[in-house]
């Protein structure tokens, strides 16, 4: 089954973007855009990755809500650095899943 990627962010263009980029490459995707629904999200225990926005806001929201339930995988937390592109972000993110798939 291919990975879940959750994308969280005030942002909607971010998140829209991220996630046509996402799903073009394979990756299934849920997107979020307050700490409620991010939360909502990793309840499902099968999130392998969780990209967030460049504000600190955002990186806060997704650390205070990021504890997930027991015997569920801890995401990988990747945030879009200052002046990257959302190409950038994606782009790190399906080098950690191809190579996450290898080992």
């Amino acid at each position: 089954m291919n990975p879940l990627c959750v994308v969280y962010g005030a942002d909607r263009a971010f998140r829209v973007a991220c996630d046509a980029r996402l799903r073009a490459a394979g990756i299934r995707v849920r997107l979020a855009s307050l700490p409620a629904e991010l939360h909502k999200a990793l309840r499902h225990g099968d999130v392998a990755m969780l990209l967030v926005d460049q504000p600190p806001g955002d990186l806060q929201d997704a650390r205070s809500v990021a504890p997930v339930p027991a015997g569920a995988l801890s995401p990988v937390l990747m945030q879009r650095a200052p002046g990257e592109s959302i190409e950038g972000i994606v782009a790190r993110a399906l080098e950690c899943v191809q190579r996450n798939a290898v080992e």
